[in-house]
């Protein structure tokens, strides 16, 4: 009765003091958001309340309200040295969000890298033949090479064809900054050679940029054959566009995303609203990906309490409360914090509850974006730091729209691809294995996480070599071995093109048998083309495989310790049949066979005190499939159990996959159990658990192998086993489970299986 009394009184205080700041308003800080800003709205109902939210049909990013005030993000030095580029920013109050959010910081919520300008101009209504070339702003810093990687066919082309490549030779051979090499006529340009035979003749010219043309402007987007055709990501660092820099994109409604905007969730009712001097609330729905959504509130705690279907749950204002925010190295901008909110439309930006009026029962909520660079190297996020964007206002009584109370604060998708997003990049003709991997997609698995026989470390060992033979240039020179094999060196550690596990690598990648095609003939090709066909992670898992076979024999053998390491090291350098400690040495005479294996002991020790791995145990915050492209053969919940014939529930899913099917890290994070299940886990067999923070884990079950070991950190899409049938299994399957704060939840709702 006492709480009823007090509202009441709460309620009359509040018509009374609404009525006074009529006559006399209230200046508000620089960064309150005053008014609602004019923005297109619907209504939505569920269980029976109606609540306003945004109607994303209506809305753009051009559209959105401006930015309240002014910020700057500075990458740091080596960032920027390891990008090639600057990937600091900067923006002022009224800006549009299109002029200071890059496609890059939606790659994993809206995936607007997967237009090609074919389709933007249908949806937009223009005529790519009719729009600049410069007005895509990534145009600017394609190189010549970078083209011809990017769209398929396009070195075939006469140079007269392709009229701003044309163009951009003559300026550059006619200032005579390239001499030709010996058979090359420059007069030849503009006639019959093809763009592959004048790079072929003179490879230094794929490094020549469009941005070098003075007239860039004069060209259309259809004077490039087939460039519209192309998606967005397969540009050289796409991500690093401005929104406004791609025609169309900025004044395209957010629900014609590939991967749209959705309204799903419930609706709470804004009960009482209370100020900043509200301290010790942890009833909270309120939070981030990295602490959860739950982050309870000690001091300054403006808030919302709600009722209805949320009865006593408490929004806190992130005007006043920040948390721990983003991942990866971009984690730290910031200091590492972001306004504490929830993502009630996705991972796309987070929605902060902003002002809270006690006085008149008002809050107003904002966005909050952040700055994504998830290619290669895969840097993280950001916390949600870019803001306030003045977003809607609730009054005491009113409905709010709160999202799904899920791990994600309401987010309807995960940050792991959407089912609808893989659809449409099937019906634009883009394949799947271009979204999971290297820089034309997204964050891609493999790392050098984690040991090898004989407790080896990985990312020591590999820097151990490195130290030795140098850094090498991603692309090699064209060599033939004594069994007339003739490839390239490619990538990080020289593997040459003609291994059978590179050429089933990089020909499983869309145009990657034409690129070994080129390859095999000794056509110049560039780092740019490496990076796409044969990633990072592609030749981290081949070194891993590698290395493990070197160090199984060098087991065998009876080596152990620091001469495990020398005797890796002497059959990585003489192959499996190089003599213990012999005296052979390369073709410079620089090293011995026994030499070379003293030196890598001595690199590997030093690498081991002082190595450093961001992405070791680091959650990215999506689950990924553990067995890519494998069916489920047995679906989360109730089922009938196929030994022992009652109903039973199925706490995860099964994936129907051959023994010895690799298994990856669903995300990056710690092995908390690997072995053969207990009492606790009984039925499962070999079992790995690998747990990810904020209270997430996920367990593979019935493994034949188990490649890791308890306290391991892994990155996300580390090999951890390969499936088998031990335990109670009626045959080979992988049985996938995810748990948030030990209850076992349905995988299907993180990733598309």
């Amino acid at each position: 009765m006492a709480g009823r009394s007090y509202r009441a009184i709460r309620f009359l205080v509040g018509l009374i003091l609404s009525f006074l700041l009529v006559l006399l308003p209230l200046p508000g800080a620089a960064r309150d958001i005053a008014t609602e800003p004019a923005m297109p709205l619907t209504t939505i109902e569920a269980d029976g309340q109606f609540a306003r939210v945004p109607n994303w049909s209506q809305i753009s990013f051009s559209s959105l309200p401006p930015i309240l005030s002014d910020g700057s993000f500075t990458a740091p030095p080596e960032v920027n040295q390891l990008l090639g580029y600057d990937l600091s920013r900067s923006w002022q109050a009224g800006d549009r969000a299109d002029q200071y959010l890059k496609l890059g910081d939606f790659q994993t919520s809206l995936y607007p890298q997967l237009f090609n300008l074919e389709t933007l101009g249908q949806m937009a209504n223009f005529d790519p033949s009719q729009i600049a070339l410069d007005a895509l702003q990534m145009m600017a810093w394609q190189k010549i090479d970078d083209l011809v990687t990017a769209i398929p066919g396009l070195g075939s082309y006469q140079v007269d064809n392709v009229p701003p490549i044309a163009a951009l030779l003559e300026d550059k051979l006619a200032g005579s900054q390239f001499p030709s090499s010996p058979g090359w006529d420059p007069d030849a340009i503009g006639t019959s050679s093809t763009i592959a035979e004048v790079l072929s003749a003179q490879p230094e010219l794929g490094q020549l940029s469009l941005g070098e043309l003075e007239n860039l402007n004069q060209f259309s987007l259809s004077d490039i054959p087939d460039l519209t055709n192309i998606p967005l990501q397969s540009l050289n660092d796409w991500g690093n566009s401005l929104i406004a820099g791609v025609p169309g994109l900025a004044d395209l409604p957010l629900d014609q995303m590939p991967n749209p905007i959705e309204t799903l969730g419930l609706i709470g009712i804004v009960d009482v609203v209370y100020g900043p001097s509200e301290t010790d609330r942890r009833n909270t729905i309120s939070g981030s990906q990295q602490v959860g959504f739950s982050a309870a509130c000690q001091i300054d705690c403006g808030y919302a309490e709600l009722a209805g279907p949320l009865y006593g749950k408490q929004w806190i204002s992130g005007k006043y409360q920040e948390v721990e925010g983003g991942f990866g190295v971009l984690k730290s901008v910031n200091g590492g914090k972001e306004p504490t909110g929830r993502h009630p439309f996705g991972n796309a930006f987070k929605v902060a509850l902003w002002d809270t009026d006690e006085s008149t029962g008002t809050v107003t909520t904002a966005l909050f974006f952040r700055i994504c660079y998830r290619g290669v190297p895969d840097l993280g996020c950001t916390p949600y730091f870019l803001g306030p964007v003045p977003f809607l206002s609730h009054r005491e009584t009113e409905p709010i729209f709160v999202g799904l109370l899920d791990g994600l604060g309401g987010a309807s998708v995960p940050a792991a691809i959407p089912a609808g997003v893989l659809e449409k990049a099937r019906q634009w003709g883009i394949p799947e294995a271009a979204l999971t991997g290297g820089n034309q997609g997204l964050a891609g698995g493999g790392s050098l996480c984690g040991e090898g026989p004989g407790g080896i470390d990985f990312e020591a060992l590999a820097a151990a070599f490195s130290s030795i033979e140098g850094n090498y240039s991603s692309v090699g020179s064209f060599v033939c071995d004594g069994d007339s094999n003739c490839g390239r060196g490619l990538g990080r550690y020289q593997y040459m093109s003609y291994r059978s596990d590179v050429r089933q690598t990089v020909s499983q990648k869309d145009g990657g048998a034409a690129f070994l095609a080129r390859v095999d003939s000794g056509a110049a090709v560039s780092e740019a083309e490496v990076e796409r066909f044969f990633s990072a992670s592609d030749q981290d898992n081949l070194f891993k495989g590698d290395q493990t076979r070197n160090i199984d024999q060098a087991m065998a053998e009876g080596f152990s310790g620091g001469r495990l390491i020398e005797r890796v090291g002497q059959i990585h350098f003489g192959g499996a049949g190089a003599p213990i400690d012999g005296g052979a040495s390369d073709a410079h005479g620089r090293l011995t066979l026994k030499t070379y294996g003293e030196e890598l002991r001595s690199q590997y020790e030093s690498a081991a005190q002082t190595k450093t791995n961001s992405s070791c145990g680091q959650s990215t915050g999506a689950i990924a499939s553990p067995v890519a492209g494998a069916p489920v053969t047995s679906e989360f919940g109730w089922r009938i159990h196929p030994i022992y014939g009652d109903e039973r529930f199925h706490a995860g899913i099964d994936l129907g996959v051959p023994t010895g099917t690799p298994v990856q890290a669903a995300d990056g994070g710690t092995v908390t159990f690997a072995g053969v299940s207990g009492s606790m886990t009984s039925g499962y067999g070999q079992l790995v658990i690998v747990d990810h923070g904020n209270g997430r884990e996920t367990w593979y079950a019935h493994l034949d192998n188990m490649n890791v070991k308890e306290g391991q950190q892994l990155a996300q899409g580390d090999v951890l086993g390969q499936v088998g049938s031990t335990g109670g299994s009626t045959g080979p399957h992988l049985h996938f489970e995810v748990r948030e704060n030990g209850e076992p939840v349905d995988p299907r709702q993180y990733t598309d299986f």
